[in-house]
């Protein structure tokens, strides 16, 4: 199956660089019952000749319409493989000869035939494949593509074409080129596709469609097989947004349509103007914004500037770094993406496997994907890291402007930036033209100190075999007393260099290339531990278990043999081999050794369920893959593969290929992705420790991205609503006069946004009433001043999806103001940027608004909203999503509270990260801090959205200017991917499952804890090894635990003399003392693998809290 764009032309026919233009004026008609084609095609060329040679489909007989004019077959001409091809794999085309009576630039051809090739499959390692077809015609649906002579091609030139297709309704065409003339005539439907640029293929599509569309230039489409409104929408939305990214970034969009036509097989097509995606791939929620607009951009790359394939294959590592690469960039997700490459680099490119990328054609297997996808793209990053972000982006638009319609080299490429970054014949050189990849290592490194200065002396070096590489390497340097490390930035050309570094302070750690930012052959321990290690070894042995279960195994086992040329070994061995091995089956002799090493990385295995990254996932209903190093050679990898249900093997055999960038995978009982994710990496041999004090954790800094993707929503708006809910006189506290500013900017906005008193009604007496719990709530005396609005539903008005965040923040103390901006002011400016976009785009439910008054006073208001809402409501509304304190992100995980709430949300929230490419994760704390609490206790689903804790909660430093816009364009956009599946047609997500507390049952009061320790929580910590605790993710200065040496990244385990299990233990402990007592505390520190390295006590004395 194909992902990203994966399926490619079955024939690279070369075309010369000052190719000329044949105009093709094709009438086709089709029978699909038949799988005839039948073709007119008058052709006018730029010069006049006697005679013309083209290739053409075996069969179609091709007759030439000119008096005195002759049609002969001819012998294909010698050649290099790159004029015309006759020799694809499917022996499909003949050569013919067009003999004039006289020089003449135009004649006709018509010819008829059969074309319907059963689809085959290209195989590739284990149990990954694709199938693929050169032409089609069936009562599916057809595909004809350039490289199946459907129409005729003549060597040395492009095409220029008007093709109008006849059809039997209810079947309809898509091609190339603007579409200028629909209808439907008799029982046939005739469209025409027009295209007068020069091109270097014709596809032709057909097929039963609902056809959706948007008007603009480029005009949109989405041609769907069956009829699939938001799917389209969604389609057409993303295609806006890709066509008009990509044309601020290189230039206009060069054609006048684009787009997406669902194929009848599991495709990933990209043709000039439109990309041909099979069923399944649509659906999958990741590839709206990772493989279309990969497709989008080829109209840039190989579909607008053409590709020299004789010199080779430039645009697809051009387009994977401009698209998948640069979506990553932008979700901070920049050097993970890297770390993936150069680690399938290094694990598929075998002897033997490797060749330069001036060698690359197309991808035909996983080695040639990491050379000629990988090996370029990292090519292209350190391009820009030569050029600099600006010249590499003006680079871009001189080649794009340069060669567009025309075929461009790398060559071409060097020329265009050469202007902007100088002579670049070596850069070029070494990475296009030889094969292979440096690799490095560190040699002799030392601290010495000499009075008052420590210097740093180590050699770099480059072992791979042949010469040296001209590199320039990054390297990071941590010092005492500094949390971000000194970043250099090496030459080296020769095969070993020395190099020196001096600070008057201790040096702690020398890491080489620590992002990944040269392209090089990794050692195996720079990162974790991943499937690919085992997809792409050699022969790997599959070890079966013995038993009931041995048949289903074995036959599991029999999927994995597509590569002939590297079959695996298949045996019931009681060892572990010498070589890469999988282990088959939890009653596997070698599982529970196996799962024993596994538990080392944090893993737990019991006999009913197994707990991964803090998630519990029972054994029944599951299926498990992990990864690891092989236990006597971390070079080589070993698999674990454990199934309660031996049914749901064949489904993971065609599944596990395109999963080998990660550690772990878990599949549900229908075999859906339930979680995925990484083992802790372990210690990289390109980093030396000095051990003169504590050492850093990963410090990574974020990164601009090359260019911003554009959002529906605007970090400029939030940023300002934030700065003025922040700057109100005297804070947003109880009864406040910014209390009630607060009331009438949200009101303000809502109104102009076009929002609607919530639920609609007779109109209130007063303006303000409005926007207060009116009509359909019961009266509650004294209620707080909650702000209640709504965005009725197109479909179903009386169901309900709540969206909420409260406004109000603690009083002013002494003339000291709190300002809030985080909490909860951010959050107020994300629910008011929600209301205005869905205003203009309405869901099937009613999406109903609500600014809570009274959050930091035991959640009175949402509270009281309950309360007070009519009986029959409640169980209408879906669910609620909760926004608090979300104004820091930065380039952390967005954080879910109460997704206990009901089962749906894990898999809600991994469809949304799936989308957005966002980072999050579930919280298993059950705090009762926010008002997401409040539904939960009435039954209803309710989650919080949350950046993150900071030393600033509920202190005067809660200020606008340290909130993170970015960071809330990100949690909107997270957002929206679940607002839209809880307010369109989907049922109900499931209710909690347990009882909730009775109505009126007070929550803990507030301001209860009358203590502090500093302690800023890390939510994300779901304990290491066999130690639970709380980790600390930043310490206030001057704190009790400051004062005790508690340093971040350390965890708490005992306090008081009592184990903790978690924050909210954590935060009870702490409600029954009082300021000014002294109490132990025990702290642990553990090392990336989740192993004990140092254990201390202390004592601390605790403060007023606020």
């Amino acid at each position: 199956m194909a992902i990203k764009n994966i399926l490619l032309t079955l024939t690279l026919c070369q075309l010369p660089l000052n190719a000329t233009t044949v105009r093709h004026q094709l009438a086709a008609g089709i029978n699909l019952e038949q799988g005839r084609l039948t073709v007119s095609d008058t052709l006018t060329f730029e010069r006049p000749a006697t005679e013309f040679l083209f290739t053409l489909h075996k069969g179609l007989n091709p007759a030439v319409i000119l008096p005195g004019a002759s049609i002969e077959r001819a012998a294909p001409p010698a050649g290099d493989g790159y004029g015309i091809n006759t020799s694809t794999g499917y022996d499909l085309l003949d050569t013919y000869r067009v003999k004039l009576p006289k020089p003449a630039r135009t004649f006709r051809l018509e010819y008829s035939g059969v074309i319907n090739h059963a689809l085959t499959e290209q195989p590739q390692e284990y149990a990954r494949g694709f199938s693929q077809t050169p032409g089609t015609i069936s009562p599916r649906g057809c595909y004809l593509s350039g490289s199946s002579g459907w129409y005729p091609a003549f060597a040395g030139h492009m095409a220029a074409y008007r093709l109008e297709t006849r059809l039997p309704a209810p079947y309809n065409s898509v091609a190339g080129g603007a579409r200028t003339r629909h209808r439907q005539l008799n029982s046939e439907n005739i469209s025409v596709w027009e295209e007068k640029e020069p091109q270097d293929d014709i596809t032709l599509a057909c097929g039963i469609y609902t056809e959706y569309s948007r008007p603009g230039r480029p005009a949109l489409y989405a041609f769907l097989l069956s009829p699939a409104e938001e799917l389209a929408r969604s389609y057409l939305d993303a295609a806006e947004k890709y066509t008009r990214f990509y044309a601020d970034l290189l230039g206009p969009y060069p054609y006048a349509k684009f787009a997406l036509v669902e194929n009848f097989w599991d495709t990933g097509y990209g043709m000039p103007s439109f990309t041909l995606l099979g069923s399944k791939v649509i659906r999958m929620p990741f590839i709206i914004n990772s493989s279309y607009p990969h497709e989008i951009l080829h109209n840039w790359w190989g579909n607008g500037v053409f590709v020299d394939y004789k010199t080779g294959n430039w645009c697809e590592g051009l387009t994977a770094y401009l698209a998948d690469y640069l979506i990553a960039e932008n979700h901070g997700k920049d050097r993970d993406y890297r770390a993936a490459v150069l680690q399938k680099y290094s694990t598929y490119v075998r002897e033997g496997k490797d060749f330069p990328l001036t060698d690359f054609r197309a991808r035909n297997s996983s080695a040639s994907e990491a050379v000629g996808y990988g090996k370029a793209l990292m090519f292209y990053h350190m391009l820009r890291g030569l050029a600099g972000d600006a010249d590499f982006k003006a680079g871009l638009r001189d080649f794009y402007a340069a060669n567009l319609g025309r075929t461009a080299s790398f060559d071409s490429l060097k020329s265009a930036f050469e202007k902007r970054a100088g002579r670049l014949d070596g850069f070029f050189g070494q990475w296009l033209r030889r094969e292979g990849a440096p690799q490095l290592a560190i040699k002799n490194a030392r601290v010495s100190r000499l009075l008052e200065d420590y210097t740093l002396d180590f050699t770099l070096a480059q072992i791979q075999d042949g010469p040296p590489y001209a590199l320039k390497v990054p390297v990071a340097i941590y010092i005492a007393g500094v949390a971000e490390p000194r970043r250099k930035l090496l030459d080296i050309n020769r095969k070993e260099e020395t190099f020196s570094y001096s600070v008057p302070v201790p040096i702690l750690r020398l890491e080489i290339d620590p992002d990944f930012d040269v392209f090089r052959r990794l050692s195996p321990l720079e990162t974790p531990p991943a499937l690919a290690g085992l997809l792409g070894a050699k022969n790997p042995a599959i070890i079966l278990p013995a038993g009931p279960g041995f048949a289903a195994w074995n036959a599991f086992a029999g999927t994995w043999t597509k590569d002939a040329a590297n079959l695996p070994v298949i045996t019931q061995s009681t060892a572990a081999t010498a070589g890469a091995y999988w282990v088959l089956g939890a009653e596997n002799a070698l599982a529970p050794a196996f799962e024993r090493r596994l538990e080392t990385y944090g893993a737990r295995f019991s006999t009913y369920a197994i707990t991964l990254d803090g998630r519990e996932f029972p054994r029944a209903g599951h299926t498990f893959v992990f990864a690891d190093y092989h236990p006597a050679n971390p070079a080589l990898s070993s698999g674990l593969v454990i199934a309660r249900s031996t049914g749901a093997l064949n489904a993971l055999a065609a599944k596990l290929p395109h999963y080998g960038k990660y550690s772990w995978l878990v599949f549900d009982a229908a075999m859906n992705s339930a979680a995925t994710g990484f083992w802790p990496a372990p210690r990289s041999p390109l980093t030396a420790d000095f051990g003169a004090g504590p050492l850093p954790g990963d410090n990574y800094a974020p990164r601009h991205p090359l260019a911003p993707l554009p959002s529906v929503f605007s970090a400029q708006r939030m940023a300002a609503d934030i700065a003025a809910l922040a700057a109100l006189p005297g804070g947003r506290g109880p009864g406040s006069g910014g209390l009630k500013a607060a009331a009438a900017y949200i009101t303000k906005n809502f109104e102009a946004a076009g929002l609607q008193p919530f639920p609609a009604g007779p109109p209130a007496p007063r303006k303000a009433r409005a926007w207060k719990q009116s009509p359909g709530f019961l009266p509650v005396p004294g209620a707080p001043h909650n702000l209640v609005t709504s965005v009725p539903g197109l479909k179903t008005p009386g169901e309900y999806v709540v969206l909420a965040a409260h406004y109000d923040h603690l009083a002013a103390v002494n003339g000291t103001v709190y300002p809030g901006a985080d909490d909860n002011a951010s959050g107020t400016a994300l629910l008011l940027e929600l209301a205005r976009y869905y205003a203009a785009h309405p869901q099937a439910r009613t999406i109903v608004f609500v600014s809570f008054d009274g959050e930091e006073l035991s959640r009175r208001g949402s509270r009281a909203f309950l309360a007070g809402l009519a009986p029959e409501l409640k169980d209408r509304i879906n669910a609620a999503l909760n926004f608090d304190t979300v104004g820091r992100l930065g380039a952390g995980k967005i954080l879910l509270l109460g997704s206990s709430s009901s089962d749906k949300w894990p898999h809600i929230l991994r469809g949304a990260g799936f989308v957005t490419g966002a980072g999050y994760a579930l919280v298993k704390e059950q705090l009762d801090s926010s008002d997401q609490v409040s539904f939960i206790e009435k039954g209803i689903p309710a989650i919080q959205f949350f950046s993150g804790p900071n030393a600033d909660y509920h202190k005067p430093a809660d200020t606008a200017d340290k909130t993170d816009a970015a960071g809330l364009v990100k949690q909107a956009e997270f957002a929206k991917e679940i607002i839209e599946y809880l307010a369109g047609d989907a049922p109900f997500i499931t209710r909690p499952g347990q009882a909730a507390p009775a109505a009126g049952s007070p929550p803990a009061a507030a301001g209860a804890r009358r203590t502090a320790t500093g302690l800023v929580p890390d939510f994300t910590y779901q304990g290491a090894g066999q130690f639970s605790g709380v980790r600390a993710q930043d310490i206030t200065p001057g704190s009790p635990l400051a004062l005790a040496g508690v340093k971040p990244g350390e965890i708490i385990i005992e306090l008081n003399n009592r184990p903790i299990t978690g924050l909210k233990e954590y935060a009870e402990i702490l409600k029954t003392l009082d300021p000014g007592a002294k109490i132990p505390i025990t702290v642990i520190n553990m090392d990336k693998l989740g192993i004990l390295a140092a254990k201390r006590e202390a004592v601390i004395e605790l403060v007023p809290a606020n």
